[in-house]
């Protein structure tokens, strides 16, 4: 048996592949040996990528380039994200009290009966519960559509506050109350 496995390496060595024939005339040598370390190879696949994507190396360190803007955009940014932050902290608080509270009218309507667990009535409460909570998060997540689901909100909001102002019970006139306000704080953020 050994034989047989001596005779089919001799045959190997013999008679090579036609598609490794090319082989031997490659460059096989390892990278010290060309004069690269790993940190030159690394840079010149960087230096490819950068020239690949269209980045320009002209007197420039790597992330000039990659950041677009002044110091003073970025400046400008930061500071009215400091205001930006306040609207997003008022329209996360607005949505999550409007949620709050459409889902407490829900259940008192529910135990009233009659006008106030009318299908129509109950089925906007919990759309506008609903959109306030996904808003909610939304917003919270820093999303990019957040925007959008601040637009909508502040449409089933602003229609389910009127709604609700048609009864005369002191909740309701609560309910349409906070719904106008995050009508109000989620029109801001959808501009």
């Amino acid at each position: 048996m050994s034989d047989s496995c001596g005779n089919e390496t001799q045959n190997f060595d013999k008679k090579q592949p036609e598609y490794l024939g090319g082989v031997e005339s490659r460059d096989m040598r390892v990278f010290d040996e060309k004069g690269y370390s790993e940190e030159t190879a690394e840079d010149e696949a960087q230096t490819q990528e950068d020239a690949d994507e269209g980045w320009s190396n002209q007197k420039q360190s790597p992330v000039v380039g990659r950041i677009s803007g002044t110091m003073e955009e970025l400046e400008r940014i930061q500071s009215s994200e400091a205001i930006a932050s306040a609207e997003v902290r008022e329209c996360l608080k607005a949505s999550l009290d409007c949620y709050q509270t459409c889902s407490e009218t829900i259940i008192r309507c529910l135990t009233m009966g009659g006008k106030h667990a009318e299908h129509k009535h109950l089925n906007l409460l919990l759309d506008c519960a609903k959109i306030c909570s996904t808003n909610a998060d939304f917003v919270l997540r820093n999303s990019t559509y957040y925007p959008q689901t601040c637009g909508l909100t502040a449409d089933i909001c602003d229609e389910c506050a009127d709604t609700c102002d048609r009864f005369n019970d002191a909740f309701m006139k609560e309910c349409a109350s906070v719904c106008r306000r995050c009508t109000e704080s989620c029109r801001e953020m959808a501009r």
